[in-house]
């Protein structure tokens, strides 16, 4: 007899989340993060490095969507998950003009009842991200 593996609850919350950003339901990922969540990103690329609050996090997404005019696609690579984190894999690619960014996101998350408080948010080519979205 085989077992089928189940997916961790956190790990699938995850997946909704980042099946909302990819449909460009910024307000449906944002449910999923308490009030006072807190995402880091890489500095240098014009962004804040720290963004706070739900407020803070749609203006993350918000900067992606109009930087990249809207061609923003993450496809989930791998999601593990646990009681207390989550980590995601993401392949991002986007187009401006000429312009192509094509990249691997690690994602690391806590997780507590309230959804994802702390984010870390690590493209694997720091310098093309900041190129693209500075």
């Amino acid at each position: 007899m085989s077992v089928a593996p189940t997916e961790h609850p956190n790990a699938a919350r995850m997946r909704e989340v980042a099946g909302s950003v990819a449909r460009g339901d910024i307000a449906t990922a944002l449910q999923h993060f308490p009030d006072d969540v807190v995402w880091f990103t890489p500095a240098g690329g014009g962004g804040e490095g720290v963004y706070r609050g739900r407020d803070g996090l749609a203006r993350f997404f918000g900067r992606l969507a109009d930087r990249s005019n809207g061609t923003m696609r993450p496809d989930v690579d791998e999601v593990l998950g646990s009681d207390d984190h989550v980590v995601i894999f993401l392949h991002i690619t986007a187009r401006r003009g000429d312009d192509e960014l094509d990249v691997t996101v690690a994602h690391f998350a806590t997780a507590a009842p309230s959804g994802f408080t702390r984010n870390w948010f690590l493209p694997d080519d720091v310098a093309a991200w900041n190129r693209f979205f500075g």
